[in-house]
């Protein structure tokens, strides 16, 4: 009797802790799903405002349309508007891929507006999206690598990581600022700090009730969540360079 009420507590054990491996890898896979959503949206945003650096005439006349910006910046706002008052709408399909698409042009279209008009700060604009790229690929690289959730203290040693290789190559590149660079890490590595804590607290249902499927909207509101942050983070920057160029004349 011993023998039978033993193994079938062995047995409700290994079937517990299978559950717990696939609830497990479902969140991780989840997490997954959402920093390579965010890597397309940067990555893409990235790409566009290399292209304003060119001197074609489609690029001319992109940027010379004021009204372009303002609709794209209308319909960003429009976008964060409906992802905070209407959740429920924005995860149900399309509308999701919709508001996914509309976000990523609109911060591209930003971008690559701001970086055709301000050629004094395009290379520190180039700096800031290269640095977020290399912030997701290293958390990128972390979730796969890991058998268990991430957590920050090792997402932030890949971070910082990152950040100082990449730290190297845009001073050596870009001949920019010690001062400007440094600035510039800080405040990223804050930012992915953001990111690993944002996305823990929506997988975890802490913040933002989202399904498992939803991490389409789950991207989307981390990117929400930061905006915030990046404006305030580059006005901050923009102010500093305007210091440490009058200090340097």
């Amino acid at each position: 009797m011993d023998y039978e009420q033993n193994n079938y507590q062995a047995f409700d054990i290994e079937i517990v802790d299978t559950e717990q491996q696939k609830i497990e890898y479902a969140r991780l896979s989840f997490i997954r799903k959402v920093f390579l959503i965010i890597l397309f949206q940067i990555g893409f945003t990235f790409i566009t405002t290399l292209i304003a650096y060119s001197q074609y005439t489609i690029i001319d006349y992109l940027c010379n349309r004021p009204f372009l910006f303002w609709i794209f910046m209308v319909l960003l706002i429009l976008v964060i508007f409906l992802l905070i008052s209407f959740q429920k709408l924005a995860k149900q399909h399309p509308y999701n891929y919709i508001c996914y698409s509309c976000f990523t042009l609109s911060i591209s279209y930003i971008f690559f507006y701001t970086t055709h008009h301000y050629h004094t700060y395009s290379n520190h604009i180039i700096s800031l999206i290269t640095l977020q790229i290399g912030i997701i690929i290293s958390l990128l690289i972390y979730s796969y690598i890991t058998k268990q959730e991430i957590n920050l203290n090792k997402g932030l040693i890949y971070i910082v990581f990152t950040i100082a290789l990449l730290f190297i190559f845009l001073f050596l590149y870009f001949k920019l600022s010690l001062i400007f660079l440094f600035i510039l890490s800080f405040l990223n590595i804050l930012y992915g700090v953001h990111i690993i804590i944002d996305t823990l607290l929506i997988v975890n249902g802490e913040k933002h009730e989202l399904d498992i499927d939803d991490y389409i909207i789950a991207a989307l509101m981390t990117q929400v969540d930061i905006i915030g942050l990046i404006s305030i983070l580059f006005q901050k920057l923009v102010s500093q360079i305007s210091k440490i160029q009058i200090n340097s004349n």
